[in-house]
């Protein structure tokens, strides 16, 4: 299937306006996100063909007007015609925010908790997109998780790309919607936009910073009508920052009361990431750090033999819980061997365990060449062994130790924090395969093409 001059791989998502799909470009066949019009029949009853298609193409035209190492970039616009719908393309990325935090459309269900450096990088890089719209006078009005796309890069948790301005707003310019069109998403979008979204000003994507911020740090959203993070300072991995105050501002139900942009909002996050360095420094300090890990946490003997599974029996075949993390994710033991390669004892503490490739592949790589990876190192018999693979979800579980069940860690991780995202041996399908983010502790799938980093191990 071809739309315009692109190769159809794939649905990423469907909206009122339209669908996105993964596509593929003509002749490098790199892989686009391809955002066609394809608007709801009642929309086109109540704003017209000729609106929807202009509020479409000025999305396209919003975005390719701003350059930033935060915000999406357009590379391509088609206009359509009589058999092919207006459309343009926008880079293509495997990961974005919502689905890190493991959202769901269900207010009532946690998400995943990122820990406060994590979340602290990720809403300061959001902030830092949205100082450059709103330079330009542009509103974003739907900042949320899954507008949060996370580029691949050689480390850590991805660079963040705003995207979806279908529902921004730019200084001076006339309404292009329905008067009673909702404008945002339910839980992110300020009061004051919810009720007269055309009056709303940046700091309305304040306030929706605030929001995904409260939820990357507590796994929940913020109760309506306060403003403040309350009981989570019972959490000694969020120590030290005035949380209340913070969020205090952000989360103001008055935009007068909230930050006034978001250079400011910059300025209170660096004084929290300053203050909870300072707490855990003094909190690792202490002779006996508290554990809050209970002993009875082990695991069997880790499964070698790759596996093909889907979604459905994933959770009970790897064993995880409802935010797929792993159900027994007790901290393994790790002994760096000083050749390159980190042991892992057996589970009797024996010698019969794994050994793990300590720095891993020195570039995120696709699926098949993060095999490829594993396999070069049997062929060049790598810290005299041969029989390096990529390990499985089973296996990759022992990585992730305390990241699994968030509190307070002051050990060295035994591998680079900043590889994280790990590819297994264990596929989903044809085209998709298993991964694992150590860093954050829980399991997920991708397409092959994405690109991970690929730590290989080997029988001890």
């Amino acid at each position: 299937m071809h739309i315009g001059r692109y190769e159809i791989r794939g649905l990423l998502g469907r909206g009122g306006m339209g669908a996105v799909y993964k596509a593929a470009m003509p002749v490098t066949g790199r892989m686009v996100a391809l955002k066609v019009l394809k608007p709801a029949d009642i929309l086109i009853d109540i704003m017209g063909s000729d609106a929807l298609t202009s509020l479409f193409l000025g999305e396209a035209a919003t975005m390719a007007r701003i350059s930033h190492a935060n915000v999406a970039s357009v590379l391509d616009v088609d206009e359509g015609g009589a058999a092919t719908p207006p459309h343009f393309t926008m880079e293509y990325y495997c990961g974005n925010l919502g689905a890190l935090m493991g959202e769901t459309y269900d207010a009532e269900r946690p998400s995943r908790r990122l820990g406060a450096q994590a979340a602290l990088a990720l809403a300061r890089q959001m902030l830092h997109g949205l100082d450059r719209l709103h330079y330009e006078g542009i509103v974003h009005r739907d900042i949320k998780p899954f507008n949060v796309m996370l580029a691949e890069d050689e480390g850590g948790l991805g660079t963040v790309r705003l995207i979806d301005f279908g529902l921004s707003r730019l200084r001076g310019e006339r309404p292009a919607r329905h008067p009673g069109m909702v404008v945002g998403s339910p839980w992110y979008t300020a009061p004051e936009q919810e009720a007269d979204p055309d009056k709303a000003d940046s700091r309305a994507d304040i306030f929706s910073v605030g929001v995904t911020l409260y939820r990357m740090l507590t796994g929940k959203l913020p109760e309506p009508g306060r403003d403040s993070i309350g009981l989570v300072l019972d959490d000694p991995e969020l120590a030290g920052p005035d949380w209340d105050g913070l969020f205090s501002r952000a989360l103001a139900a008055v935009p007068d009361n909230r930050f006034a942009d978001a250079a400011a909002m910059l300025d209170a996050l660096d004084r929290a990431e300053t203050d909870w360095l300072a707490a855990r420094d003094a909190a690792c300090s202490l002779a006996d750090p508290p554990d809050p890990w209970p002993s009875r946490l082990r695991r069997p003997p880790a499964r070698a033999t790759p596996i093909k599974t889907g979604a459905r029996q994933a959770r009970s075949l790897f064993g995880l819980d409802e935010l797929w993390r792993p159900n027994s994710a007790a901290p393994a033991l790790f002994s760096d061997q000083g050749d390159g390669t980190v042991l892992q004892p057996g589970p009797d503490g024996s010698l019969a365990g794994l050994l793990w490739e300590r720095d891993g592949s020195r570039y995120p790589l696709t699926w098949e060449r993060a095999k490829a990876h594993a396999a070069r190192l049997g062929e060049r018999a790598f810290a005299g062994r041969t029989g390096w693979r990529l390990p499985t979800i089973d296996e990759l579980a022992a990585l992730m130790g305390r990241a699994a069940h968030p509190g307070l860690s002051c050990q060295a991780p035994a591998f680079d924090p900043r590889k994280s995202r790990l590819w297994s041996a264990d596929t989903k399908a044809f085209t998709a395969a298993w991964y694992a983010d150590a860093h954050l502790g829980y399991i997920g799938w991708q397409d092959r093409s994405c690109r991970f980093f690929a730590r290989a191990v080997c029988p001890a």
